[in-house]
């Protein structure tokens, strides 16, 4: 008997399309318990929490799949086994590219910085 590979379902032998999905039957019903493992990777250390959220949203707005991965152990008064609050981690195979917009976020900030102090200094 066909089975569909996106819902599972079972048909007759005359049938060769999922009726729901509109997908071509297959000989044999697809394991449900296919596991995807993730080659995550560091792309950036953050001090705070504060600033990996505000990285881990310029990634994801960027159409990142983004973890933020704390050493802080809660339990024992945010103690850290590193000098680093956590990490920021994306799939390893996006490494280059989140790392290039890291470095561009962060310098941006760096040049936000020094024109909005040669304006204050303008202002004395």
């Amino acid at each position: 008997m066909p089975f569909c590979p996106e819902c599972n379902a079972e048909y007759l032998e005359s049938v060769s399309v999922c009726a729901d999905c509109q997908v071509a039957l297959v000989p044999e019903r697809q394991s449900e318990d296919t596991v995807e493992y993730i080659n995550w990777e560091v792309v950036h250390q953050v001090p705070n929490e504060v600033v990996g959220n505000i990285i881990k949203g310029v990634l994801e707005s960027a159409g990142f799949d983004v973890l933020l991965r704390s050493y802080e152990v809660v339990a024992h008064g945010g103690l850290s086994p590193k000098p680093q609050w956590g990490d920021i981690l994306v799939r390893g195979d996006d490494v280059e590219r989140a790392e290039a917009i890291v470095d561009s976020y962060i310098s941006s900030l760096s040049e936000d910085d020094a024109e909005s102090r040669e304006s204050e200094l303008e202002n004395v």
